[in-house]
């Protein structure tokens, strides 16, 4: 079933017409004869029913003291003199309905309500009340059963009215009624045919919330989706500055699939200054993340947060932290999260302050926040962590300490993969620097080398020799720690002078 919370028809659905009642029965006080003929039915306002339409010398005086008795608020004492009056044994048909119908009065005022429905419906017994009498009387007695919660009862006897008007005699306040009975009773299908009635009949420009409200609450029961969003469109343009018919519009959007136009009605209210409640504007934020639009959501739940009217609650900056992170907006993303971070103490919190500072490659406070988050514990998946930490000691060069990372993250089944990766690709880096450093030793030596075969050759022609007679060469300054100025290498000088102390 589709439903929405956007109005209260509860009070609606019980509301009694007691002014009415109290206007219909002020007809029951009879202050003179012509009083007690007063009616526009020439059939039946016939000489012969005037006749039997008067009161006798001692019923009238009972009924008038009754009169002056419920005039002054006396109803017990009303309710006495009228027991009185029917009591008597010459009371005719007219009389009796007169004193059954201010009787009744008097236990209404009591609030005798069963009482006061005997009497009425005895009054309308006696066959002495016009049409329109009997009409006006079965309305006041089905209201009177509709609020003491008899709603088939009521049903019924707001029926016998409309069977007694026919279908032109009755007017839309009598429709409104049926129709709010048969909500009561719970029997919408039946209810909504009254409803639709009243709702026709009813001038546009008549029709108050209430209507709307009676129309909306039977089309939601009866699941007419279509209908309930004609009401609730009216609604909204009839009164467009109202939030609570935008919300249930939004509502009804929402809930029939059509999240987007959802979106799109608190987009308006928004802009027009109706969402005002911290809620509101959280689920209008939650509303712009969900359809990628992060960057606006964050942007207006950031302006609410600082203005005070979105409480700065976990929560909330939590959800201000993820929409700047989604919308990749790490520098706005940082405050907010170190907030947080240092607002619930959680590894977790810690650990997306640090995967923003990484994007913003503030490399050192990024260790420091992963190595937090860590110690502090509670990670969903903290071998994840470690390979990235991992990852932010590589880029500062600490390949150590990288390595030593990592190999905490292949502890780790569902991180072992990627770590294992990373330490491989630090090792392979790490050899081939050590092969390189290799080989350019060993091309520095060839070159030496051959450097020095050269230079001893020309020695040798030119006679470059010492005061020993050895020949001496000009060695240069990138071989020095190779050869000595006789051409000689060093290592093979030190081994031959080794052997010479060991010979020794």
């Amino acid at each position: 079933m589709i439903r929405f919370n956007g109005f209260d028809t509860s009070g609606l659905l019980r509301s009694v017409a007691t002014l009415a009642l109290a206007v219909s029965l002020a007809g029951v006080m009879i202050s003179d004869a012509d009083a007690q003929r007063r009616r526009n039915n020439n059939e039946e306002d016939s000489e012969q029913n005037q006749a039997e339409r008067v009161f006798s010398a001692a019923i009238g005086q009972i009924v008038l003291e009754a009169q002056e008795f419920q005039a002054n608020d006396q109803f017990q004492e009303s309710i006495t003199a009228l027991t009185r009056a029917l009591g008597n044994s010459g009371i005719n048909p007219y009389e009796r309905m007169i004193s059954l119908q201010m009787r009744g009065r008097g236990y209404y005022e009591l609030e005798q309500v069963s009482r006061a429905i005997q009497d009425w419906e005895a009054a309308i017994a006696t066959g002495a009340m016009l049409p329109q009498e009997v009409a006006d009387l079965r309305i006041n007695i089905g209201q009177l059963y509709i609020a003491e919660g008899q709603y088939s009862q009521g049903i019924q006897a707001l029926e016998a009215a409309v069977a007694v008007l026919g279908n032109e005699g009755i007017n839309p306040r009598v429709m409104r009624m049926l129709a709010q009975a048969y909500a009561q009773a719970e029997r919408y299908r039946e209810g909504v045919v009254w409803a639709e009635r009243f709702w026709n009949a009813q001038p546009a420009s008549e029709r108050v919330r209430g209507d709307y409200s009676l129309m909306l609450f039977f089309y939601q029961q009866l699941e007419r989706v279509p209908d309930q969003f004609r009401i609730i469109e009216e609604m909204v343009q009839r009164w467009p500055t109202e939030k609570s018919n935008w919300r249930s519009y939004a509502s009804l959007l929402a809930q029939t699939g059509r999240e987007q136009d959802a979106f799109e009605a608190n987009k308006i209210m928004y802009i027009n200054g109706m969402l005002t409640e911290s809620r509101e504007i959280v689920a209008l934020a939650q509303y712009y993340s969900f359809y990628e639009y992060p960057y606006r959501g964050a942007v207006i739940l950031e302006r609410e947060l600082n203005s005070g009217a979105v409480e700065r609650t976990r929560n909330n900056l939590n959800l201000l932290a993820n929409m700047w992170r989604q919308a990749r907006e790490w520098e706005r993303a940082i405050p907010v999260l170190r907030q947080l971070a240092q607002l619930t103490g959680d590894g977790d919190d810690f650990l997306k302050l640090a995967e923003a500072l990484w994007q913003r490659r503030q490399l050192d406070e990024a260790e420091d926040a992963f190595t937090e988050a860590l110690n502090r514990g509670g990670l969903d998946r903290p071998g994840d962590a470690w390979t990235l930490l991992g990852n932010v000691r590589a880029e500062l060069g600490r390949e150590e300490s990288a390595l030593a990372a990592f190999r905490e993250g292949a502890r780790y089944p569902y991180s072992r993969r990627t770590a294992n990766g990373w330490a491989t690709f630090i090792t392979n880096r790490q050899r081939a620097a050590r092969d390189r450093v290799r080989i350019r030793e060993q091309v520095r030596q060839d070159e030496c080398r051959f450097s020095i075969s050269d230079l001893l050759e020309t020695a040798t022609l030119l006679g470059d020799v010492d005061e020993n007679g050895r020949i001496v060469v000009d060695v240069p300054e990138r071989c020095s720690d190779l050869y000595n100025v006789h051409g000689e290498q060093l290592s093979e000088v030190a081994e031959a002078e080794a052997s010479e102390a060991d010979a020794g």
